[in-house]
């Protein structure tokens, strides 16, 4: 056993030292077969008030399934979702399954000339879209083998009286000519016959595409199943009592809630809102549009228990100062630092409402279907908050059980605890390659392994720290400088939303690190600059700190560093370079 391997271990003594399965490792629509025969009137989603139990979405799942049967689909073809949050992307998802194919899962916000990137690498055979997108859909699909599409409204599933306010958006019905509606589908309930393996492969996603075109990978039944039974089980170790497994399982069904907010269609997302719930039996809340008011309605009516979101959201919520009352059915909260990370403010506010320490969910990526670490049960008088500022990184946690992680040098050799290194991943949800991308495949998957691009360090104790992405990092002088490390620390600054660190050539330093902005309350450059020099080691310290309006996003909420290097490149003339004191 390595030293990091015995200090995981230790860490892990308290917790059941596999993810615990509640029906085995069976494919996810099965999951939900054999709740809706348990449970049958017990309600699986909520949507603004419109309840639909187990037995209902088995059945709705039935209908889709049976209509791409019907269709003449084959085991293994694929099906486009361009769904938001709604009961629709889980009846496809769950009807895609069970027909034996595999849903793509692709972002609706898609413009007509996106779609076409992504429908040329998927080449669906059947689209499943909301209305409100046919006419891009219909136009994208233009190179494609004439794929049947099938529309589907928000009023399809919205309640005449809901109990929570609909954004005005979703009150709008497009009119789109003879397209085949789901709503006017065959109506066959029946289980479909179709024999699907946990080795199959089950979604198509697509990875971010922050550094360039997002790439695709095939996920199995079996990378579902394990991140859904690693979440039920290790995001909820704070409140593990060492009891038998059946028996935790049974309370978190009995008394979970989850707030379905972070897009579904994106793959933490998704693990959150659909995988986890569905394998536990538990209850989702699901919200299309994001409003911090709808969120607190939400959590007061339905008295949530579990949320994820990204930090930024839950300062959105904390600034409405909602009452303690109205949120003290919260448990379990967890967050991703998209933009605005996780601070002790931030945890104290939001203790101080709830009463639950809020945390960093986990590390992970698309190609391993997220959530490949430990993160709850170290916030103990903020241990993790205070080792990620002693480290200048993202606090991670240990690896998920089943799951393999290292952190190598640039010879491939592992790198002793606080040295940093390329984090490598092997684990069971890990897919095999990027379809139809061999070049890009071969660099990145290694016998079995998957060089993440990403650098980071193991401490003394075996906790993981992400520090940067490889491609950013910077070259000062010599010394390597991590744009991470500045980003943390220029949002410490009080005026500071957001920000962006990239590296310029430099004739004398080789490289300098610059930062873009966006802020909360005024301040100059100057007075950012002259904050940095007090605050940062000199090789740290932006030579521009360029302040903007807004910095461009992309649907999931990370800064979309590629627009900024092509400022960059393109008005290098703009950037005057301070001269240092």
């Amino acid at each position: 056993m390595s030293f990091l391997e015995g200090k995981w271990e230790e860490k892990m003594e308290k917790l059941p030292k596999e993810p615990i399965y509640p029906y085995r490792k069976i494919p996810i629509h099965e999951y939900l077969y054999r709740h809706a025969n348990e449970f049958p009137e017990k309600d699986f989603l909520v949507y603004y008030g419109r309840r639909i139990t187990f037995r209902e979405l088995n059945e709705l799942a039935n209908i889709f399934a049976n209509y791409l049967i019907s269709e003449g689909l084959s085991k293994g073809e694929r099906v486009a979702l361009l769904l938001p949050n709604c009961p629709q992307f889980y009846i496809g998802y769950f009807g895609t399954l069970k027909a034996g194919c595999v849903a793509v899962l692709l972002n609706p916000l898609l413009r007509e000339l996106e779609l076409k990137y992504f429908f040329e690498q998927a080449k669906p055979k059947v689209i499943f879209a909301l209305d409100q997108v046919f006419y891009a859909v219909n136009k994208a699909k233009e190179d494609l083998k004439d794929p049947k599409i099938i529309l589907t409204s928000f009023k399809d599933f919205l309640p005449s009286n809901p109990e929570l306010e609909p954004h005005e958006s979703m009150l709008e019905e497009i009119f789109c000519g003879e397209v085949q509606k789901f709503g006017d589908l065959k109506a066959n309930k029946s289980e479909p016959r179709v024999e699907v393996g946990i080795q199959d492969y089950a979604t198509m996603n697509f990875t971010g595409g922050t550094t360039g075109m997002p790439k695709p990978v095939l996920h199995r039944h079996l990378s579902s199943v394990y991140k859904g039974a690693c979440l039920l089980t290790y995001s909820n170790a704070q409140i593990y009592r060492g009891e038998d497994p059946e028996a935790f399982i049974k309370n978190l069904r009995d008394h979970s809630v989850s707030l379905a907010v972070m897009p579904i269609f994106w793959i933490a997302g998704f693990d959150f809102g659909v995988v986890a719930p569905t394998m536990l039996g538990s209850k989702v809340v699901v919200l299309t549009r994001w409003s911090p008011q709808t969120a607190i309605s939400a959590i007061k009516i339905y008295k949530v228990t579990d949320t994820y979101m990204t930090f930024d959201m839950y300062w959105e919520i904390l600034n409405l100062n909602p009452s303690p009352k109205d949120m003290h059915s919260l448990k379990n909260c967890t967050g991703s630092s998209f933009v605005k990370g996780l601070s002790k403010e931030l945890r104290e506010r939001w203790k101080e409402l709830t009463g639950t320490v809020l945390r960093e969910a986990s590390y992970g990526l698309t190609e391993t279907h997220t959530f490949d670490t430990i993160t709850a049960g170290f916030q103990e008088h903020d241990m993790d908050l205070e080792r990620s500022e002693r480290y200048g990184a993202k606090f991670c946690g240990i690896p998920c059980p089943g799951t393999k992680i290292m952190v190598l040098d640039e010879n491939g050799r592992p790198c002793k605890p606080g040295k940093v290194g390329e984090i490598v991943i092997k684990s069971p949800s890990l897919v095999d390659e990027y379809v139809g991308k061999p070049e890009e495949s071969k660099k990145a998957f290694k016998n079995g392994w998957f060089f993440t691009g990403d650098l980071g360090m193991f401490d003394e104790e075996g906790f993981l720290y992400f520090i940067a992405r490889k491609k950013d990092l910077l070259k000062v002088s010599g010394i390597s400088v991590y744009p991470a490390q500045i980003e943390s620390m220029l949002l410490r600054h009080p005026s500071v939303e957001m920000c962006a660190v990239l590296g310029i050539e430099d004739p004398e330093k080789g490289q300098v690190p610059v930062a873009f902005v966006k802020l909360r309350s005024e301040v100059s450059e100057e007075e950012l600059l002259k904050w940095c020099r007090e605050k940062m080691a000199p090789f740290n310290v932006p030579k521009r700190i360029i302040i903007r309006e807004n910095l461009p996003l992309n649907p999931a909420g990370k800064i979309l560093k590629e627009e900024l290097k092509k400022e960059l490149g393109f008005a290098p003339s703009r950037l005057k370079i301070f001269p240092e004191p």
